[in-house]
């Protein structure tokens, strides 16, 4: 099924709606929608720091959302969806992405939130050493779970209380590690225990009157204002979020005339957002990357490469997780979260790094010059053309490759410096060792801790640019890193 997923914050209205070109998405209000006596709510969704899987991608498809209230009778839904609006939650490991925003609910006290979901489809690769269920030592292979309804209830004495005229936020934390399923081979179940917990207590190190980081959003721009802009993602969807004349302009490949500056951005230039979601359920945008400032950009897909030659020496196997494609008829117009794409480069293909929100912060130059320093476990975007479906995927070529940031959880074994973290317990497709990742005090952002002095032999996520080491010095460049 080919889900899109759509977002419009629209400013400071009253009510949040979701749409789609494949369908419609939307927020719904039961109860007393006529205004007295609502409270509004926002949702946003993360993922709890996986545990020993190598899992590249998984896809959570919903359909829709509703509450339980506490006197019985009728569920009150807050969200729908028709198709599903898909979450990628390895990618959200380290991230947030926004549910909805500023619903109007009838006020009063919850039991449970209801997420119903399509059928949650996952990528894995099997370091087991041997065949597990059909899926040979070393394979990258699909599995499936089934549609169904996942409840959370909240504690006995702790409900869900929705006050009048007041906004009310909740983060969805879904657990993919406990969804895996060993028994008769392995399967997803996202019935299982700990599979969905439910919090409204902001993390330390959000500022004062945000709730969530939404984080690196990427896509086309379809609209700019002095106020606002508009991005379309083929796999994310379409977010708009609040801007300012001030707002830092990072362009790290040097495609402005000049500074980065609102001005070098387009209708149709490609740019990564970050921001953070407000208590009143706004999207103020913190900064934007500019990755290609044309306005008649190529089609870009975004994704892990898994250690395959999908087409023979020379090319290399990508997991999709993002994509921006204008070209009609292309095969990539269809392909959503976890789709496999073999990308083989053309002899001019250029590499560069993005460094995003370090930008100024001193990552080095190299670990990203040629085809020797792609990764298993790297985030690579790419240009591409004559994008064709073949036995492996969708065969594509690149003519420009970008490395952006990777998402990865792992255990500090040491910080130095009280910058530099030690970590193990990465997937093993990437270490079986110590690797180190580098973080930033002026600019890597901090989510459930305030400094890293306390975090050795803690268990973290962080999202960082993987460098090839050498010739980089630490293998890690972190932009963020969440402390559960």
């Amino acid at each position: 099924m080919n889900s899109k997923r759509t977002l419009f914050i629209l400013g400071i209205s009253a009510i949040f709606i979701l749409t789609s070109c494949s369908g419609s998405k939307s927020t719904v209000c039961t109860v007393n929608c006529g205004g007295g006596g609502n409270s509004s709510l926002s949702l946003t969704i993360s993922d709890t720091p996986p545990s020993g899987t190598t899992i590249l991608s998984f896809t959570l498809p919903v359909l829709g959302i509703s509450l339980t209230p506490s006197g019985g009778g009728s569920q009150v839904s807050v969200f729908s969806s028709n198709p599903s609006a898909d979450y990628e939650l390895t990618r959200l490991q380290s991230d947030s992405n926004l549910v909805a925003a500023k619903v109007p609910v009838a006020a009063g006290t919850y039991t449970a939130i209801n997420v119903t979901v399509a059928a949650p489809s996952a990528v894995f690769i099997n370091a087991s050493g041997s065949t597990v269920a059909s899926c040979v030592a070393g394979g990258v292979c699909h599995l499936t779970g089934s549609a169904t309804t996942i409840t959370y209830t909240f504690p006995t004495g702790s409900p869900l209380v929705l006050t009048a005229n007041a906004n009310q936020w909740s983060n969805l934390d879904f657990n993919y590690s406990n969804a895996i399923v060993t028994t008769n081979g392995i399967g997803l179940d996202v019935t299982q225990k700990g599979v969905l917990t439910v919090s409204t207590t902001v993390p330390t190190g959000i500022a004062s009157g945000d709730v969530a980081n939404i984080d690196d959003f990427t896509g086309a721009v379809t609209a700019k204002s002095a106020s606002s802009i508009t991005l379309v993602s083929s796999v994310r969807g379409t977010l708009t979020a609040s801007i300012s004349s001030t707002i830092p302009v990072y362009d790290p490949q040097s495609q402005c005339q000049g500074a980065g500056s609102l001005s070098c951005i387009g209708v149709g230039s490609i740019v990564s957002l970050q921001g953070v979601l407000s208590n009143t359920g706004v999207v103020n945008a913190t900064s934007l990357d500019v990755i290609d400032a044309s306005t008649t950009p190529a089609d870009e897909v975004e994704g892990t490469i898994y250690p395959s030659s999908c087409n023979g020496a020379g090319s290399f196997g990508m997991v999709l997780s993002d994509s921006v494609i204008f070209t009609s008829g292309s095969p990539l117009t269809s392909a959503d979260f976890g789709a496999g794409v073999c990308l083989t480069f053309s002899q001019t293909a250029t590499f560069v790094i993005d460094d995003g929100i370090l930008t100024g912060q001193g990552v080095p130059t190299g670990g990203f010059t040629n085809s020797s320093n792609i990764l298993p476990g790297q985030t690579v975007r790419a240009k591409v053309t004559g994008a064709a479906t073949g036995a492996n995927g969708i065969n594509v070529t690149a003519t420009a490759l970008i490395l952006r940031f990777s998402r990865f959880t792992g255990t500090v074994n040491a910080v130095s410096g009280g910058t530099i973290l030690t970590m193990n317990g990465l997937p093993t497709y990437i270490t079986t060792g110590s690797l180190q990742a580098a973080t930033y005090p002026n600019a890597t952002v901090l989510e459930g801790a305030t400094d890293l002095s306390n975090v050795s032999g803690q268990t973290i996520s962080f999202r960082a640019l993987y460098l090839a080491a050498p010739p980089a010095t630490y293998s890690f460049q972190a932009a963020k890193v969440r402390v559960p």
